[in-house]
């Protein structure tokens, strides 16, 4: 590829990216209405007006109050001009706390888990500060991911990374994707598949992988064994290992994920181990921020 025909191609996918992401940030029509509201058991995420999120079922209406039960079982009762929007809590509660999803769960600390974001759903991020990335949820089934280091003006390296999901079960989910680099006239990257396997806490991550230069392929192939475990309602651990052909042998990392309302962040440690020798630690830090349809 020409680097003219690559800045054809990569610029617009980057601009793609930063527009959906602007469109989401917009909240969508289907955010409930606070007029809409009824009693119920169903579990509710209610901003405040002054920055608050309570975590709570509607209770009764009374006019223009409306009385909420938090988790805890404190009954509460706020005006409908304190609450400034609602939509449907996504997570769980966990011995009366509660789990949000973690809105990276679509990647490990570094590569794709078969999981998929939802339509609409996006994040925005960046490795070490100079290392930016977005991904946006296409469609339920498609995920596109986008990025490029911030050095000297340049977006290059500037990669893609399209995810088809496959397969989706309770106990499974399966995608195929590639990672495709490009930089001056060249064109590298990886063709893989992976399959997610456990719950959305508790998972085994596994990916099997062709690395490609232009329209050469690799004959031999690169495995990813990944996992994850959630630990509380912010901590998530993650390990990520790379058997790679060669000399090298073993790429391998582990860390954690601090789950936050909005912002995220992993902190892991990479290494590489082969004949006989190991290389580590090499720290590493990045930062995301999640982006809902409607919320």
């Amino acid at each position: 590829m020409t680097r003219k025909s690559f800045i054809w191609l990569a610029v617009p996918v980057f601009v793609m990216c930063i527009l959906a992401i602007a469109v989401l940030a917009i909240p969508a029509v289907a955010q409930e209405e606070v007029e809409a509201l009824t009693p119920g058991e169903a579990l509710y995420e209610i901003r405040l007006a002054d920055g608050s999120v309570l975590f709570a079922r509607i209770a009764a209406l009374d006019g223009e109050t409306i009385v909420l039960v938090t988790l805890g079982g404190t009954r509460l009762e706020v005006e409908r001009s304190q609450i400034r929007d609602v939509s449907p809590a996504e997570g769980r509660v966990v011995e009366g706390e509660f789990w949000k999803e973690d809105p990276n769960s679509s990647r490990l600390l570094f590569t794709a888990t078969g999981r998929t974001l939802p339509k609409g759903d996006a994040y925005i991020g960046t490795y070490l500060i100079v290392l930016p990335f977005v991904a946006v949820g296409v469609t339920d089934r498609f995920t596109l991911a986008a990025g490029a280091p911030v050095l000297f003006g340049e977006l290059e390296p500037f990669y893609i990374a399209p995810k088809v999901q496959l397969i989706k079960t309770t106990a499974a989910e399966i995608s195929v994707g590639t990672l495709m680099f490009f930089a001056d006239d060249e064109t590298v990257g990886i063709a893989y598949g992976v399959g997610t396997f456990g719950t959305v806490d508790h998972a085994l991550t596994l990916g099997l992988g062709f690395g490609f230069s232009g329209d050469d392929f690799s004959s031999q192939p690169v495995a990813m064994v990944g996992g994850e475990t959630r630990v509380s309602r912010r901590i998530k651990l993650m390990t990520e290992n790379y058997f790679l052909p060669g000399e090298t042998g073993l790429a391998f990392s582990g860390g954690f994920r601090f789950i936050g309302d909005r912002f995220s962040t992993d902190v892991s440690i990479a290494g590489l181990a082969g004949d006989g020798d190991v290389e580590c630690c090499l720290p590493i830090f990045s930062f995301s921020y999640a982006f809902h349809r409607g919320r």
